[in-house]
């Protein structure tokens, strides 16, 4: 895949320029990246706090296949590894969020209109620390000044390393085995579960005294040690 990138001082968020962009046909491979954003959200309409400093980018997707639920799965594995080649242990907490060192850098929203073909891909990096109005679960991978632009490309180079696998799902292993969740006590549905896997339709598999349980989506967290 070729990359095309536009980038700007602030938008609102990159996912909302990026999808307004794919509706009126801008090709596969258009990446917008903002230095800051103003209305930055994850899934389930959580606030994404987006100041200046970060990495926030979304890409156009116009798959060749119909299934668009891995896409973000297999962006986590990209991120992973573009982190990882920078020296960072970093972990995937299902379904959409890095973790390096307990602390949150990196979410991935993807967003798709899939009658007309296309996903967006939003990614948020935490390269620097994202100031002293971060929620407390926010980490950074760098104290001082950085390459944004690198690790963009780092980033994008992974993603299309995977993309035209996805629907194979060749990538769930490293997904496991970089997951915070397994072998750990969560809690999801206001329930603790121990989890126990990740399913290869990338539910997340949980258990509780016996009964197993799957969850596709919502929100989960680890329990304090």
């Amino acid at each position: 895949m070729e990359f095309i990138k536009e980038k700007y001082k602030e938008l609102g968020s990159t996912n909302d320029t990026t999808k307004i962009k794919a509706a009126h046909g801008a090709p596969e491979g258009t990446v917008i990246i903002a230095e800051s954003q103003t209305a930055g959200r994850g899934r389930l309409d959580h606030k994404f706090y987006s100041p200046a400093g970060g990495l926030y980018m979304s890409l156009i997707l116009r798959p060749a296949f119909s299934d668009f639920t891995p896409i973000t799965a297999a962006a986590a594995v990209a991120v992973c590894r573009a982190i990882a080649s920078l020296g960072f242990d970093a972990r995937i907490k299902w379904v959409n969020d890095i973790y390096v060192a307990g602390k949150k850098v990196c979410g991935i929203l993807t967003e798709a209109d899939v009658t007309a073909g296309w996903a967006v891909l939003g990614i948020g990096v935490n390269t620097v620390c994202p100031g002293k109005d971060a929620p407390p679960v926010a980490g950074w991978l760098f104290d001082g000044g950085c390459d944004n632009d690198r690790i963009a490309d780092l980033i994008l180079y992974e993603f299309g390393r995977l993309y035209e696998t996805i629907p194979g799902k060749d990538f769930i292993g490293y997904y496991r085995e970089k997951s915070c969740l397994i072998g750990h006590r969560v809690t999801a549905d206001g329930r603790e579960y121990d989890c126990v896997g990740i399913a290869d339709d990338l539910s997340l598999i949980l258990s509780d005294g016996g009964e197993v349980k799957r969850i596709t989506c919502g929100e989960v967290s680890v329990k304090p040690v």
